[in-house]
């Protein structure tokens, strides 16, 4: 009963030392200081004042009218009052619509054929050609979507102006063009915004960044000044190292106690993003992400010699982040590598998670999967900042007992 006592208080007393040494450490240095306050809201709000504006409207198209028909004109203007295109320029050459567009004044181009009116009033199929700059898909999407909705408009008048000729009533001419009607409700993100749908997923991925960060500044300048066995002596001691990890998780997860309720109360209100969970659930999911991070963190800091190069890293290591993480490109359409190459990544749980329960309204039940992934990446980290922990301490005291024998 001593000994564990005895084990206890000094497991107490190192957890102690290690959070006050940590805090120290974080609160005295300007760049870790930035990195986990500045940047963590900085990059926020930056990001989510960019896509603030959630819709892209009024893509400007040139269309090349070859007809000059009354028709022609008809189905310009219905096109101009969609709500993605604004015709800012019409053309009957094809050559100065090259022009426009080479030149980026518009982002696409459309062609009315010649005989466009007079195809129509003869019942003749007529072609309609529609040029996209493919090279960015949102207006891609944006020009071919509202050029399709309003060809189909068009049609549907067309058809329905026939049938009424021929003595049909207008009720029964629409329903006799779509006899099936279709209903399309887009859940959760109901605007369809590009910002509601980012900046959660946004939250989470930059929570990692700042935390892997600010632990690699810390722990590089600790490996410079070879400070990591002075600071935390019972390192070498067994069982040592699980107090002095603990003590790191409990001072970095307290931190984002704070900041993540700031990154959701005041940028996610401020910019009207939806938040459709408890703060409650969402400090329980973010325990074992925030922890997996942490260690992780810790794990990997010992491949920095210099503070500086934890910031090479971390860029370096963001891209594969985010674009394994889904936000980019369905994982599904991943390989099979490459999926189980994300699962080992804190973020891609950590975000899809963070989505379910701020975005899409799910109960903490059925966010289980991905919070039981987080843990065990918990665990598997944590043992590799054990052993890399100890590696360090030990290659510190032995370089330290040889430089004290040569003097």
């Amino acid at each position: 009963m001593k000994n564990l006592y005895k084990i206890y208080h000094r497991a107490k007393v190192s957890f102690r030392n290690t959070f006050f040494t940590e805090w120290n450490a974080i609160k005295s240095d300007k760049a870790v200081i930035s990195t986990f306050f500045s940047v963590a809201f900085v990059i926020l709000f930056v990001y989510t004042y960019i896509y603030s504006k959630e819709v892209v409207t009024e893509v400007p198209i040139a269309v090349v009218n070859q007809d000059q028909s009354k028709a022609s004109r008809d189905y310009i203007s219905m096109l101009d009052a969609s709500d993605g295109i604004k015709t800012i320029s019409t053309f009957t050459d094809l050559q100065q619509a090259k022009t426009a567009y080479y030149s980026k004044k518009v982002m696409g181009v459309l062609i009315l054929p010649k005989n466009f009116g007079k195809d129509i009033r003869r019942s003749r199929q007529t072609t309609i050609t529609t040029f996209s700059d493919a090279s960015n898909m949102i207006f891609y999407k944006k020009v071919l979507v509202d050029v399709s909705v309003a060809t189909g408009f068009y049609n549907a008048g067309i058809v329905i102006k026939k049938d009424m000729a021929k003595g049909t009533p207008i009720s029964f001419a629409k329903q006799n063009y779509s006899p099936i009607q279709s209903i399309s409700t887009s859940l959760f993100n109901t605007s369809s915004g590009y910002a509601t749908y980012m900046v959660p997923m946004l939250t989470a991925l930059i929570i990692q960044l700042v935390l892997l960060m600010g632990i690699g500044i810390i722990n590089g300048s600790r490996k410079e000044d070879k400070t990591v066995h002075s600071n935390f002596p019972r390192l070498l001691h067994k069982g040592g190292t699980i107090p002095v990890l603990l003590a790191k998780a409990s001072l970095y997860s307290l931190l984002f106690a704070v900041i993540l309720p700031i990154q959701l109360g005041l940028i996610f209100t401020l910019f009207s993003i939806p938040i459709r969970s408890s703060l409650l659930h969402v400090y329980l999911f973010a325990l074992p992400y925030l922890t997996s991070v942490i260690f992780l963190g810790i794990a990997i800091s010992s491949l920095f010699h210099r503070r500086e190069e934890s910031i090479v890293f971390l860029v370096l290591f963001s891209i594969p982040s985010l674009m394994l993480s889904g936000l980019s490109f369905p994982m599904e359409s991943f390989s099979v590598f490459y999926q189980n190459l994300a699962k080992l990544l804190p973020s891609t749980s950590g975000m899809n998670g963070f989505v379910k329960l701020t975005q899409m309204e799910a109960s903490f039940n059925e966010v289980l999967t991905e919070w039981n992934h987080l843990w065990i990446l918990t665990l598997l980290y944590f043992s590799l900042a054990v052993i890399t922990l100890k590696i360090r301490a030990h290659r510190e005291r032995l370089k330290t007992v040889i430089v004290e024998k040569n003097n």
